[in-house]
This record gives C-alpha cells, sequence and structure tokens, in this order.
C-alpha cells in the first residue's frame, strides 16, 4: 500500500495554540494537529459506539490497551508487507480502532504529517489584542480583564488565564501523507467533522483551535460518513452522531443543563445562541467563559459533597491532577465555548461531550 499526499489549506476561526513543553506557541507544531485528530477521532469513535470501556485508560485520559508486544510483532511479521491484512490480524489482536488509525507501541499512523508551511498575513501575537486574563466574580455579575483580575482563583474570582506568549492567527498549509485506504473511508469524514465542529491544538476551554477548511486539491473532499466496515465495524454518519441547537427565545444560560446531562443518549451536544452574535471575537470568548463560570458556580452551590467535586472537574476540567486520585492525569473540560463565523461575525455557543463520562464510571453502556 502507499500514502497519499493530501494538502490541506487551513485558516483559523478562533486562535490556534500549540505550545511545547516551555509553554511556548511560536510555531504550529505537528505533534499537536495530530494529537487533536486522535482526540476526536476517539471521540467519534466512542458516540459510534465502536469502542468499549475496556478500550480506554482512565489514568492516561485516551482509548487505548495495552497489547502484548511481542504477541503483536509476530502477527505483523506473518503478514509481510500487506497492510490491509496487517490491520485486519490487528484489530483481532483487541488494538481499538484509534490505536489502528493513529498508531500505538509497534505499529506506526496511517496518518503523518510530512510538512506545514505558513501563508500570507499571519501572525504569532495578540492580533486580536486579547486579556491576558478573565476573572468572573462569584458573588456578583461582575466580569473583570487583566490588572482589575486576582491572580488566582478563590473563594470570591474564577481567573481565567489566557497564553501568553500568545497564538497564532491566519492561514497554512497542512501536508498530510495518508494510506489510500483509509482516505475515503476515514480521513475526508474526520476532516469534514474537524471543519464542522472539532478543535486543534490546545486551549480549547476559552474557545482556542477552531479552523476552517478554506482549500483542498480534491474538490469532494467532504464526507459525511465513516466507513468502517473493512474495520469490522459498522458505517455512521456524522448527523447521526451530532445533535445540534439554535436558541432563539431562551438564552445559553438557562439552557446550560442540558449540557451537562448524562443520559446515555451518545450524542455530541451543541447548543448554540443566535443572539450571540459579534464582530469582535473577545466579546464572545468573554460571554462564554461568564456563563460557563456561573454554572460551575452553581453545580457546586447545589451539590457540594466529594462526589460531586470529582464529576464537577471532570465536567469542567482541573489544572492540576484531580484530588479523589492523583495518579490519573488533569482533567480537561467535557463542554467547550464553540464559535463560528458567519457573515464576518463570530456567533457563540457550547459543545459538550460530557457523555464520554460513562467511560469513567461504572456499568455504562460500553461495558
Amino acid at each position: 500500500m502507499s500514502k497519499k499526499e493530501v494538502v490541506v489549506h487551513l485558516e483559523t476561526i478562533t486562535p490556534l495554540w500549540t505550545g511545547d513543553a516551555w509553554q511556548k506557541s511560536c510555531s504550529i507544531r505537528p505533534s499537536s494537529l495530530m494529537g487533536s485528530l486522535r482526540f476526536w477521532f476517539e471521540i467519534i469513535c466512542y458516540f459510534a459506539g465502536i469502542v468499549k470501556k475496556s478500550d480506554f485508560d482512565a489514568k492516561y485520559g485516551k482509548i487505548e490497551r495495552q497489547i502484548d508486544y511481542e504477541k503483536l510483532k509476530k502477527t505483523l511479521l506473518n503478514c509481510g508487507s500487506n497492510l490491509e491484512e496487517a490491520v485486519d490480524a490487528i484489530g483481532r489482536l483487541g488494538v481499538p480502532l484509534p490505536a489502528i488509525v493513529f498508531g500505538t507501541t509497534g505499529w506506526k499512523s496511517l496518518i503523518e504529517i510530512k510538512e506545514i508551511k505558513l501563508i500570507g498575513d499571519y501572525c504569532f501575537g495578540n492580533r486580536l489584542s486579547l486579556p491576558i486574563k478573565i476573572c468572573v466574580s462569584k458573588n456578583s455579575e461582575e466580569i473583570e480583564e487583566n490588572a482589575n483580575c486576582p491572580n488566582r482563583s478563590s473563594n470570591e474570582w474564577s481567573v481565567f488565564y489566557f497564553p501568553h506568549p500568545p497564538y497564532f492567527f491566519g492561514e497554512f498549509q497542512v501536508k498530510f501523507l495518508v494510506e489510500n485506504f483509509i482516505l475515503n473511508d476515514v480521513f475526508y469524514p474526520l476532516l469534514t467533522f474537524m471543519d464542522e465542529y472539532g478543535y486543534w491544538g490546545g486551549r480549547w476551554n476559552i474557545g482556542y483551535g477552531r479552523l476552517k477548511v478554506k482549500q483542498l486539491q480534491q474538490d469532494d473532499w467532504r464526507k459525511c460518513e465513516f466507513k468502517f466496515e473493512r474495520f469490522n465495524k459498522g458505517n455512521k454518519r456524522i448527523e447521526d452522531l451530532v445533535i445540534e441547537t439554535i436558541l432563539t427565545d431562551t438564552s445559553l444560560d438557562s439552557s446550560f443543563d442540558k449540557l451537562i446531562e448524562l443520559d446515555n443518549n451518545k450524542k455530541i451536544n451543541i447548543i448554540i445562541e443566535e443572539k450571540l452574535r459579534s464582530a469582535d471575537l473577545k466579546e464572545v470568548i468573554k460571554e462564554l467563559i461568564y456563563i460557563r463560570a456561573k454554572a460551575r458556580a452553581r453545580r457546586h452551590e447545589n451539590f457540594p459533597n466529594i462526589n460531586a467535586t470529582e464529576e464537577r472537574h471532570k465536567i469542567f476540567g482541573t489544572i492540576k491532577g484531580p484530588p479523589y486520585n492523583k495518579d490519573h492525569l488533569p482533567q480537561g473540560s467535557k463542554i467547550l465555548p464553540y464559535i463560528k463565523r458567519e457573515n464576518g461575525n463570530y456567533v457563540g455557543g457550547f459543545l459538550s461531550i460530557v457523555d464520554v463520562l460513562n467511560l469513567y464510571n461504572k456499568g455504562g453502556q460500553n461495558d
């Protein structure tokens, strides 16, 4: 088998941050983009019902299963150069589909990034004049920026820092190398999903990482169905994975609790408030941070016990390792500011993947 070169021209809707080990974002890091693709493919596989609870490693927060390396090596040697036969064989060993597509110990990813090229009037800086930090009062309706904020969260304030040095804003090309036999069945549907709903890079909790595909050399690249038949799994359309609600008469704040519901419906839940529309991205981000901070505070007031604290950390995220299990990594938020661009304006809402908490909980649907 051979890999096809696919050049994707992307532009930022919201800032792209791909910080390194020193928390600097001076270039677009391929590993960060690949990590984002893998994460959202794992989410897709969960909501498509083709991964099990046993495929999820809660300690590292990803879908991965420990496989006998020697057994894997022997299996691959028996398959020789026949890649499709090898994929089928390691699937029978119990390697989860995301690990088959994006690699695991002893097995190389079917998708790679060969090159990233920056285009035109791009910027690594603060072109949008975003603040260093935003803080939301826990006792009033106040929201402040920068010097008016305390240095850290307290009983009175929730503080949200924006990364500095700042972000990438502009356009760039990514040259992917993709195995031909997954191009139309997996890669293009994944790219279609990322274009509509996914996030790239990091700092998604403040709305970063929303990108748009501006151009791709193949005109018919948009594919709305994942075809998992070659992996002995059922096909799944993107529209079956997502439920989108547009609010016209009610507010995001009053509808927020719908995003927290854990009801095994296996849908990615998106709520957009049509009235939350502005040409100023900062204003949309501030409002979304405010709404989520207030919702988190309500959750704490209504459910102050230890079990609810664990649930709140899993829903809204933690900076440090969770206190109830110090072996686990910090939790990423399961409710993200969702921002899209329409007719020169930014429109705001939230995207919820809260249902993935069934992977953590006992007795979920995916046992």
